[in-house]
Parts: structure tokens; C-alpha cells; sequence
């Protein structure tokens, strides 16, 4: 893929001095040359990602190597080994080379090579973030204003006041709607909202991780729960926020499907992922943000039923309430708790957000099957 960025000019002075003199005699004296300092190393910022936010990292640059160029040149040569193991990331491709920058009135033009495949939803979920990082690490670089972007010399994104307006081969849809970049990336942001609320809820009810109650206009944590969910499920990285990445697939995703097969109402918790469905006959019902057993607790894989609920059941061994127990095997239950981490931290059990909790339970009656994977 392409992006664009400055180009610095270097101006070379000489100064020539010559001394004459009069009468008898005549001195001639040799000139000085006094070393030229060498040029002080650039230091510019390029910006990777950590989860679905920007992480930007300084790469100091060789003498005489311009800005726009040596920063495209360390975003495209990705994170190190140290930073990915921080979890620091790119969402660029290996194999994206640049061919050149120019920087013309306060406009850098990228231009990038990038081997001609066909392109995934996946890979169509990224285009945002890869158009945002090379516009944040160009626009770092004071006189860069706009960027325009090529990639094997079709423009494929162009960034022009605060709009970043990306464009698509016609077998992936048309991608051309501006995304507003604010003018700071947003590096640690809190569970910072959506622009649309409820867009993002319509579209997760239609997808079957909100219920129609869901849709509230408001930024909320049962939407942030149900975000995770959908992350999950999808391969994203899962903070509930509605990053570039997580508002494109949401465009082309399809509801869940469950691994089961059969008829009447069942359950399948998929351990990895943090997801729990509630599947009726062939259809998932709801797709619910969860958390099983930490390391040392692992929840059992394997099927099994519920064979008793408890509207407020109290666990002995941990002494803690579980509100919206429902038992599947032995001492592990589906309940509510406070906190439902992305990422396996019960003693056993199946956690589910308060606001899910309780659809959990109505939904499992006695008998319902349950399958662990």
C-alpha cells in the first residue's frame, strides 16, 4: 500500500577568502578550514497500535536521510521485537514497500507497492487503521498538513482537514465515506464513546449481540460488553471500544453460528474467545461477552445440562453471592459478576455481565444442554 510524506532539501555554502598586500614585500597567508559539524540525527514519531488504539514509538534517523521519507520508511519496517512483545503491533503488511514521498505545499503524497490479491473482509476492516497510522506519523512532522495516499499508483486514501476518505476495489464495497481523525490519536483512551451510540447498537442487535432494549442512544457498559463480545468473536482485539478496525467489521459481519447442531434451545460456551451463545434450533438468539476458569480453574470442556438454578446462590468455598446461578456441572454455574474480564479469570464458573445475566438464566431451563469447547 501507498502513503505519502516530505521531503527535506539540503543546502550546500562555500566561502572563498583571499588577502593581498602592498610595498616591498608581500605575505601570503594560507586559509583556515574549519570542519563542518555533522548534522544533528532526526528523531520522529511513527505510530503502531495496541489493541484498537495508537501507539506511538520515536525512531531517530540517519543523517541526511529527510523526515517524511525515513519515517515511512521505520512505520513500514514495523514494530521490534521488544515493542511486539509489549504487544505494540502494525496493521500494515510485511510486504508493503514505498517507492516515494514528496512534499509539496504542506502535502505529503505517498506512494506504496503492495502485490495485487484480493482482499478479505478482514483485510477491508484494517484499511482505517493502516490509512491512520501513516497519516499520524506524517502529519507528526511539522509543515505536513494532508496526506494523500497511492497504493501500485491507484490513490487509495486522502486525508484533507480532519476527513480521511478511504476508497475500494468495487468487490469490497465502497469505502469512500470520510472518518473524521481527530486532530490527537487517541493512544489510552477510557471506553471513550462512538460518534453514533445508537448506529453502532442497531447494528449489534441485528447481529444478535444487543437485544432490542439494548438500543439506547447512549454509551453504555451493556454496549461496551456486547462491542467485547462481537471483538471476540471476530478475532479483534478485545477492549469494547468501537476502534477504526471494530467499526469496519462491524459493516461486514454476519451474526454468529453455532458449532451444534439440533433442535430446540442449547447453550455453547467457547472458552477462547469469552463468548457464550444461546443458540434456538439453528439460530443464535444472543452472543454474550463471558469469562470461564483463570489458569489452574479451568472450566471443563465437554456437554452438559443445567440441572439447577438459583436466583441468588451462595458459593461456600469463595463466599461470594452469584446472582442468576445456573448449575451445569458439579459446582460450575453460568451467574452474574461484576467483573468480566477479556480473558479467562473465574474459579471455575461461567461469568456474564449484570445486564446479561439474568436473560442467561430465563433463557436456561432445567435440562437445556451445554456444551464447553
Amino acid at each position: 500500500m501507498r502513503w505519502g510524506s516530505t521531503v527535506a532539501a539540503c543546502v550546500l555554502a562555500a566561502m572563498l577568502a583571499g588577502c593581498g598586500g602592498g610595498g616591498t614585500a608581500t605575505t601570503t597567508t594560507a586559509p583556515t578550514t574549519t570542519a563542518a559539524a555533522p548534522p544533528a540525527k532526526q528523531t520522529v514519531k511513527v505510530y503502531f497500535v495496541k489493541g484498537e488504539q495508537f501507539a506511538p514509538v520515536e525512531r531517530s534517523l540517519a543523517a541526511r536521510v529527510d523526515a517524511p521519507t525515513g519515517a515511512m520508511e521505520a512505520l513500514l519496517a514495523g514494530p521490534t521485537e521488544a515493542e511486539r512483545n509489549a504487544g505494540i503491533d502494525t496493521t500494515i503488511p510485511p510486504e508493503t514497500t514505498l517507492t516515494s514521498v514528496s512534499v509539496r505545499g504542506g502535502t505529503a503524497t505517498v506512494e506504496l507497492a503492495h502485490a495485487q490479491t484480493a482482499p478479505t473482509a478482514f483485510d477491508v476492516s484494517l484499511r482505517p487503521a493502516r490509512a491512520s497510522q501513516i497519516v499520524y506519523t506524517l502529519t507528526a512532522i511539522p509543515g505536513v498538513r494532508e496526506v494523500v495516499i497511492h497504493v501500485n499508483g491507484e490513490e487509495r486514501a486522502t486525508f484533507i482537514g480532519d476527513k480521511l476518505a478511504l476508497k475500494g476495489p468495487l468487490d469490497t464495497g465502497d469505502l469512500s465515506g470520510p472518518v473524521t481523525l481527530p486532530s490527537e490519536p487517541a493512544e489510552v483512551p477510557q471506553g471513550a464513546a462512538p460518534a453514533d451510540p445508537a448506529a453502532v447498537q442497531r447494528r449489534l442487535v441485528a447481529l444478535h449481540y444487543l437485544p432490542e432494549a439494548g438500543v439506547t442512544g447512549t454509551w453504555d457498559y451493556r454496549t461496551s460488553q456486547a462491542v467485547t463480545a462481537f471483538q471476540a468473536w471476530e478475532g479483534l482485539d478485545r477492549d469494547g471500544v468501537v476502534g477504526p478496525q471494530t467499526l469496519a467489521a462491524l459493516e461486514t459481519a454476519s451474526p454468529p453460528v453455532p458449532q451444534s447442531t439440533g433442535t430446540g434451545r442449547r447453550i455453547e460456551v467457547y472458552r477462547s474467545k469469552g463468548v457464550t451463545l444461546l443458540v434456538d434450533g439453528a439460530t443464535v438468539v444472543r452472543a454474550v461477552h463471558s469469562s470461564s476458569g483463570a489458569p489452574g480453574y479451568e472450566t471443563p470442556p465437554g456437554a452438559f445440562s443445567v440441572f439447577r438454578k438459583e436466583e441468588n446462590s451462595w458459593s461456600v468455598p469463595y463466599q461470594v453471592w452469584l446472582p442468576w446461578a445456573s448449575y451445569f456441572n458439579g459446582g460450575i454455574a453460568f451467574h452474574e459478576y461484576a467483573d468480566v474480564p477479556p480473558h479467562p479469570a473465574s474459579h471455575g464458573c461461567v461469568r456474564i455481565p449484570a445486564p446479561e445475566a439474568k436473560g442467561l438464566y430465563e433463557f436456561a431451563a432445567i435440562g437445556t444442554p451445554v456444551t464447553v469447547y
